[in-house]
């Protein structure tokens, strides 16, 4: 794919195409923003534009020799770093040093993208400051990093920062419609890929999750729902705190809907799940409202050090005692 023609990051790719179409490429950039919003494609899309022999208005020409050999990964002067484990490891800076210190074999320059920058730490983080500092000749390092604060500020100051954004929600829906994703199903995905192209890849091939399915179940069989199977739904998950997240996450969602048809008096109302969101099962609307704001207040203690297990069975009581209509069961805690 040629540099100009990425979709969903036109700020960056703009960036970047004035620098090169200007013959003024930086010898370091600082890729930053989310997980999933694109950075490692517009980094190879970048360097093969940085490699390329023939470039034409900072794209890559894509049939030279140099454009072959970086898109199928054999370039001699395009280098690839990632963490060995949990991060980068000054052997594996000391060993790049080494292999670009001699002048490129094929290209103009070479080019280093190091993955997950943010893994580096005191002496591997040193020795590419270093490096960063007396470039070896022609040599363009691009930094890739979902966390931009856990690079040392001597390594950013020293990088041209390229900011990446989440996609548009817009641009979400469009690329879902184009994978054959039925209408009915385009806002929810659209909602769960949240700005992420990979998830929505994801999400277009493996279509509805399952977990949302099993939130509509348990909802709404929650008022016949005995102690002993809420119980058995929290252990299930007492291992699995992403998936305890994505099920308080279509709780909301359900609930969200519900709610918007309660209130809307039989109008039609722009639902997310549109096709299960069904009626409010009966569930008033301060019902509903409460049940809304305790399932979104479980999902934020999810984030802290909360017991994941303890606050499902906590939560799934209280709710199924507020559909009752009785008074809320004492905290799983208090009750053992």
């Amino acid at each position: 794919m040629r540099l100009s023609q990425y979709v969903g990051q036109e700020r960056a790719v703009r960036q970047l195409v004035r620098g090169l179409s200007g013959d003024r490429v930086a010898h370091a950039y600082l890729f930053s923003g989310p997980q999933g919003v694109g950075k490692k494609t517009v980094a190879r899309a970048f360097a093969q534009s940085v490699l390329c022999l023939e470039p034409s208005e900072g794209d890559a020409c894509e049939a030279c020799p140099a454009c072959r050999q970086a898109q199928g990964g054999s370039h001699p002067d395009l280098f690839h770093l990632a963490p060995d484990g949990a991060t980068l490891k000054i052997d594996q800076i000391r060993n790049l040093q080494k292999r670009i210190r001699y002048r490129p074999y094929l290209s103009a320059h070479q080019v280093v993208l190091l993955e997950q920058a943010e893994t580096m730490q005191g002496p591997s983080a040193n020795a590419l400051l270093k490096i960063l500092e007396e470039p070896p000749g022609p040599t363009v390092f691009i930094l890739i990093t979902d966390r931009g604060h856990g690079i040392l500020p001597t390594i950013r100051s020293r990088c041209l920062p390229v900011h990446f954004q989440p996609a548009p929600s817009g641009e979400i829906a469009r690329f879902l419609q184009q994978k054959g994703v039925p209408a009915g199903h385009v806002p929810l995905l659209t909602l769960l890929a949240d700005g992420r192209w990979d998830r929505a890849a994801k999400l277009a091939a493996e279509g509805l999750p399952a977990g949302r399915e099993k939130a509509r179940q348990l909802l709404d069989s929650l008022v016949q729902t005995g102690d002993s199977r809420i119980f058995q739904v929290a252990e299930e998950w007492d291992k699995d705190k992403e998936g305890i997240a994505e099920f308080f996450d279509y709780l909301a969602l359900l609930l969200r809907d519900r709610l918007l048809i309660a209130g809307a008096g039989g109008a039609e109302v722009p639902v997310i799940n549109g096709d299960i969101a069904g009626d409010a099962h009966g569930w008033p609307l301060p019902v509903l409202l409460n049940a809304l704001d305790m399932v979104m207040a479980a999902r934020r203690l999810l984030d802290t050090n909360a017991s994941a297990r303890l606050l499902v069975e906590d939560t799934l009581l209280k709710l199924r005692d507020l559909a009752r209509g009785e008074s809320l069961t004492p905290s799983t805690a208090a009750r053992r």
